[in-house]
């Protein structure tokens, strides 16, 4: 059976944080007011993204962070958000549990990401207005959660232990995704002083201010993809873990990557992305736990400076 060595891979580049910000908080781009500074604080890194589906054994949640599942979904339209906020999430919910063995779940939100955004420059379908309004460009390698999170959380899991779950698939039940397909990292080639912590704006429709995590480039990171996921595969990828004490284990950092693979004339992406908490038992440690992850994340800015974000 094929290793990781071994496997099929593409290379793709990466947005990856300036590794200048190690054991610092990074701050807004938009206060940072000298202009080259600002250009240097994400760099392009290259990186070679292998055929998770050949891995043996398959990737699974615990050991890397993500796993690819061969599901589909009763809801045969998966734009329609009355089915989606009951119908969809209920199916998210059931398999969450089958996987997890959570004793209850919560669903928090779910966003699409679809569009002619995020293609490569000079690709001959890229630089032109998407039209269903949708964002226009894929971000770049990112985990959403942090210990600051688990604050807005709290009345969610009443008092419980969680993990919470990305659950994507494609919305397009007649199409598999070609383009910009979803890169994730394996979370235990993750070294713990390349993860840096950046204030930063969450992608909700409504805007809120959070502090999210990046990644800084290393050769030991091992990513991984799923070429041409059909509409009967979901992938499912953890963002926090309240039980996890070694924080690179508590998230899978990702990001929308070019295949190089991919056909000129692929048909764009059209996906959808559900946010939920597995909860498990009562965390007895809540506060002191809690404290102990909020003091990995660093309070000051690379001059010094305290972060005022979350206070504003």
């Amino acid at each position: 059976m094929p290793q990781r060595e071994a496997l099929p891979f593409v290379e793709s580049t990466g947005s990856f944080a300036n590794g200048r910000y190690r054991g610092t908080r990074m701050p807004p781009p938009e206060w940072v007011e000298d202009l080259d500074e600002r250009k240097s604080m994400y760099v392009r890194e290259s990186i070679k993204v292998y055929n998770g589906r050949l891995l043996q054994p398959p990737p699974n949640l615990e050991a890397n962070g993500f796993q690819l599942v061969d599901t589909g979904t009763q809801v045969k339209n998966l734009h329609n958000q009355d089915t989606v906020t009951t119908d969809f999430y209920k199916e998210c919910s059931d398999l969450i549990t089958a996987l997890t063995g959570c004793s209850e779940t919560r669903l928090l939100q779910h966003q699409y990401r679809n569009g002619f955004g995020g293609l490569p420059e000079g690709h001959p379908r890229g630089n032109k207005p998407t039209a269903n309004g949708s964002e226009g460009t894929y971000g770049g390698i990112h985990a959403d959660v942090s210990p600051y999170s688990e604050d807005g959380f709290e009345k969610i899991a009443d008092g419980r232990h969680f993990q919470m779950y990305n659950v994507w698939r494609s919305t397009n039940l007649e199409q598999d995704i070609f383009v910009m397909p979803l890169a994730i990292c394996d979370m235990a080639t993750v070294s713990t002083e390349d993860i840096i912590a950046a204030d930063a704006w969450s992608q909700t429709e409504t805007p809120r201010r959070l502090v999210s995590l990046r990644l800084v480039h290393s050769p030991n990171q091992r990513w991984y993809y799923f070429p041409r996921m059909t509409p009967q595969e979901t992938l499912i990828f953890k963002q926090y873990d309240t039980r996890q004490e070694k924080s690179n284990m508590r998230t899978a950092f990702h990001g929308a990557i070019n295949d190089p693979t991919t056909p000129e004339d692929a048909p764009l992406r059209e996906t959808i992305e559900v946010r939920l908490l597995a909860l498990f038992d009562e965390d007895t440690d809540r506060e002191a736990r809690k404290a102990r992850f909020k003091a990995e994340v660093p309070e000051t800015h690379a001059d010094g400076k305290a972060s005022a974000w979350l206070e504003k």
